[in-house]
């Protein structure tokens, strides 16, 4: 087996994994809130605080793996966040709960920073696009995990310890780490020279990508962050609520893959914003506000057309890539997607705050709201990316 392999199948299932303990928690937050007593503004600032600490561990260790490599921060970032779990799983007190997700999303932060640069590395010139692909798919089937052990678990949390045997779960990608420490293997060569990051040069550029990134961020967690709970409250089987998810991640991970391919053979804006349409329509089947589409195959549908339109967001990071020299764009488009998660995180916070004040069954109300602004915000920065893009390596 060739020795990219190894990197881009530890990278993709790192990064599921890191997907998969984000997201385990909002399939019980129905139990933390009636069980426990958490209120869904404290669950959700949770929540945030796995994308915030994700950004500080992007920060720290990215500087790592920049001067000592990327195999050691993905080994570290990979235990780091399944031992957090696997703490975080044994306690239902809020403030340790909010300590030990901040420290979990820092290691989650040192995974994500690392895994895909060290599959990309490795890979042949003429796959790179294919590897990233690959890569990212991560995220989808992670999510699509979710679904799964939700499908096959729902009826165990009922009690602390079914609660905790489902949350344990996310400690499962352990395992990962004797194989990347067996298996990849890393030639690598910090950069002697130092490269002097000028973003005021390309500040046209960072602003858009960082409003693009902060647009989708909003609009997908919006919906997603809160979707296995709204669907509960819709009267949704629960286990049909993880065949849900699992389905409809699925659908991501494949479109991820689709919209890279469809990039060759039509304008990358045009996708974009055919796919921007087609969120702005999924999310008001999927969070309908009428009554006469409050129905389990209509939302559903909105659901998956919601998971098919969301591949073309990584066309938006290839834009910024190719809009500016090599030697800044890492930093602008890092900084971009870690400035939108934490917008996306602020905003999952914030739909806590309105489960809160005006009841679940508000919800459609304010998230079509928020999904018509945040798109738009991504729409206008795409239509005024600035055209005079050099050829650069």
């Amino acid at each position: 087996m060739q020795k990219y392999v190894h990197a881009v199948t530890s990278s993709t299932l790192a990064w599921a994994g890191n997907i998969y303990d984000l997201v385990l928690i909002t399939y019980a937050y129905t139990f933390l809130n009636k069980i426990v007593g958490i209120s869904y503004l404290d669950l959700t600032i949770i929540f945030s605080l796995g994308l915030i600490g994700r950004v500080i561990g992007a920060s720290i260790f990215g500087k790592i793996a920049d001067k000592r490599g990327r195999k050691i921060v993905a080994l570290t970032g990979t235990a780091g966040y399944s031992i957090f779990q696997t703490f975080f799983a044994l306690t239902v007190s809020f403030p340790l709960m909010a300590f030990l997700r901040t420290i979990e999303g820092i290691f989650m932060g040192a995974q994500w920073t690392s895994g895909t640069v060290l599959a990309i590395e490795q890979a042949p010139k003429q796959k790179l696009q294919f590897v990233n692909s690959i890569v990212q798919a991560g995220y989808a089937l992670g999510y699509a995990l979710t679904g799964v052990a939700y499908m096959l678990m729902s009826s165990d949390l009922t009690s602390i310890s079914g609660y905790r045997i489902f949350m344990l779960t996310g400690s499962l990608p352990l395992i990962l780490v004797p194989y990347i420490y067996f298996k990849v293997t890393e030639e690598f060569k910090p950069s002697v020279v130092a490269q002097k990051v000028r973003v005021r040069d390309y500040f046209p550029y960072f602003i858009r990508a960082s409003l693009a990134m902060s647009g989708m961020f909003i609009a997908y967690l919006a919906v997603f962050s809160i979707y296995p709970d709204f669907a509960s409250f819709s009267c949704f089987p629960a286990y049909y609520v993880g065949l849900l998810m699992a389905i409809a991640n699925a659908i991501q991970g494949s479109s991820y893959v689709i919209f890279g391919r469809l990039s060759y053979m039509f304008g990358v804006f045009k996708l974009i914003y055919v796919g921007i349409a087609g969120l702005l329509v999924a999310s008001f089947l999927s969070m309908p506000i009428f009554t006469s589409l409050k129905a389990l195959p209509i939302m559903s549908a909105g659901v998956y057309l919601y998971a098919f339109a969301v591949g073309f967001w990584p066309l938006i990071s290839g834009i910024a890539a190719s809009s500016v020299p090599p030697e800044v764009r890492a930093f602008l488009t890092g900084t971009a997607y870690n400035i939108g998660a934490v917008a996306g995180g602020i905003v999952s916070a914030l739909i806590g705050g309105i489960i809160e004040a005006f009841g679940m069954a508000s919800l459609p109300y304010f998230v079509d709201g928020i999904e018509f602004a945040s798109l738009a915000v991504v729409f206008v920065s795409m239509f005024t990316w600035p055209m005079k893009i050099e050829n650069r390596a």
